[in-house]
């Protein structure tokens, strides 16, 4: 079990299937940019402000770098929404590296 600051424990398996379901949303960016489509920024917000949610809800992610580097990357991709397709593809699959590295990390029991 996984503590949170709200002293409700969460499983470790409700954690790794959080960081699969954050591949996904990192992942919609890629067509959303390719759509062109103006909700991206309005996306990219409400994900950064998700992850860092999360980061303080789970207290075993208080510290844990690779949550500064998922938001640098979503504040990257806000500031510059113009930056080439190919540059949002670079940190998107960074990204999602990075989350399914975060999923090995935490996989305990599952």
């Amino acid at each position: 079990m996984i503590n949170t600051s709200v002293n409700i424990p969460i499983s470790d398996e409700m954690l790794c299937n959080y960081f699969k379901s954050l591949v996904n949303r990192f992942f919609k960016i890629l067509p959303i940019r390719e759509g062109g489509e103006k909700t991206l920024p309005i996306y990219i917000q409400s994900l950064q402000s998700e992850i860092l949610g999360c980061k303080e809800l789970i207290c075993e992610l208080k510290y844990d770098s690779n949550f500064l580097t998922l938001t640098s990357i979503l504040q990257y991709l806000y500031d510059n929404p113009d930056c080439p397709i190919p540059d949002v593809k670079r940190e998107v699959f960074r990204a999602i590296g990075i989350c399914n590295k975060m999923k090995s990390n935490y996989d305990k029991a599952v």
